[in-house]
C-alpha cells in the first residue's frame, strides 16, 4: 500500500507544472548538440584539471587560469537557452521535490513526537503563516 501510494506521489510530481517543465527542458537540450558538446566539454576540463592535479604539481597560476576557464564556460552553458533553461527547471524541481519531502518529515516527525509538532516549518512557503 505505501509503495503504490509513493508511486502514485511520484506520478503527480511528474504531472505537476516542474516536472513538465523538466521534461520540455530536458527535450530541448536533448535537440541541441551544441549544448551538449559545451557540457561535455565542461565535463573534460574538470577531468583533466582533477587529473592533472593527481599527478603533478599545479601552479597558482594554472588554478587561476583553470578557474577563470571553468567560470566562463559555466556561464556560457548556463547563458544557453536549452542548457539554462534545463538548469533553471532542474531547480525548481528538485526545490519543489524537496519541499514535499520536507512536508513528509514534518507529518512523521509530528506524529511520532505530537509534542514538538506545531513549531516547525511544513516545507511549503503557500502553507506558512509567518514566523513563530
Amino acid at each position: 500500500m505505501i509503495e503504490q501510494t509513493a508511486r502514485q506521489l511520484a506520478e503527480e510530481i511528474i504531472k505537476s507544472q516542474y516536472g513538465q517543465a523538466l521534461i520540455e527542458a530536458k527535450k530541448a537540450y536533448d535537440a541541441d548538440d551544441e549544448a551538449k558538446a559545451m557540457l561535455q566539454q565542461y565535463i573534460d576540463k574538470q577531468n583533466a584539471f582533477q587529473n592533472k592535479l593527481a599527478f603533478g604539481n599545479v601552479t597558482d597560476e594554472e588554478k587561476d587560469a583553470y578557474y577563470n576557464e571553468i567560470n566562463e564556460l559555466n556561464n556560457a552553458i548556463k547563458g544557453r537557452g536549452t542548457s539554462g533553461a534545463l538548469y533553471r527547471a532542474e531547480t525548481d524541481f528538485n526545490d519543489f521535490t524537496q519541499s514535499i519531502f520536507n512536508l513528509i518529515t514534518t507529518a512523521l516527525q509530528n506524529a511520532i513526537a505530537p509534542e514538538n509538532a506545531g513549531g516547525g516549518c511544513s516545507g511549503s512557503c503557500s502553507t506558512c503563516a509567518g514566523c513563530h
